[in-house]
């Protein structure tokens, strides 16, 4: 197995503190909790993917908290590519001779993601379920 040099490791990951209050409830503390995330970052790049998709990145707008630090994108070494990839579809070669920027521009678009994502899952008794339905139907909403 190839070792993945993580640069990002030393970066922390934030999220806004309202959204991490919310977000709580959508993310597993045991295996048979059976909730739609079993980590943070799971929901992080969820909501990231779909600020993507929506093309559009928003910069915090209260209070942020820490709640990971990037060690945990080398779990997931495929993070570090499309997190780069992402980086540089915003800009040129050189944004990636920083890591602070290339995590500023994913939470951005996670910021944008966020508010989405959490309304789709809030007051559902399968939010999990609920969340997949409107993803597969996504292309489809309107204002997106």
């Amino acid at each position: 197995m190839v070792d993945v040099v993580n640069r990002y490791a030393s970066q922390d990951l934030f999220i806004d503190q309202e959204i991490h209050e919310r977000l709580g409830s959508f993310v597993s503390r045991a295996e048979r909790d059976n909730k739609p995330f079993s980590r943070q970052v799971d929901a992080w790049w969820v909501a990231m993917c779909i600020g993507v998709r929506m093309g559009r990145r928003t910069s915090a707008i209260g209070k942020v908290v820490k709640f990971m630090d990037g060690a945990i994108l080398s779990t997931d070494p495929w993070r570090i590519t499309q997190l780069e990839l992402l980086a540089l579809s915003q800009g040129s070669e050189a944004v990636l001779d920083s890591p602070s920027a290339v995590i500023r521009i994913a939470t951005e678009y996670a910021n944008t993601g966020f508010p989405w994502l959490l309304d789709q899952m809030l007051g559902q008794a399968e939010p999990a379920l609920a969340l997949m339905i409107k993803l597969s139907a996504f292309d489809e909403l309107e204002g997106l």
